[in-house]
């Protein structure tokens, strides 16, 4: 999990049914939905990419797919991966570019 949520902050909280969404964000404009079980027997997440609208998909958040790590796609897990890689070695031109 580490991968998905490193140096993320919530930035938002929602409750339906018996889920709580958790949105987090991070200052490259990265940002996931991890969706918890209220009994606290299931976390699952859903990455949001590039091509799709953070808010439009946080308003949605109770109607997206949520998926474990492992069964991400591989186009998912190499934006995840390439995202911290970026994040990890970043310098001050690169955060001037976020």
């Amino acid at each position: 999990m580490r991968e998905i949520n490193f140096a993320c902050s919530v930035t938002n909280k929602s409750s339906s049914g018996s889920y709580n969404y958790y949105l987090f964000s991070r200052i490259d404009n990265y940002a996931v939905i991890l969706r918890e079980k209220t009994d606290g027997t299931e976390y699952l997440f859903k990455v949001i990419v590039p091509s799709e609208d953070v808010d439009t998909v946080w308003a949605a958040a109770t109607s997206q797919s949520y998926i474990r790590p492992d069964q991400a796609s591989d186009s998912v897990k190499r934006y995840v991966i390439n995202k911290l890689d970026t994040f990890l070695k970043a310098n001050q031109n690169i955060v001037n570019s976020w």
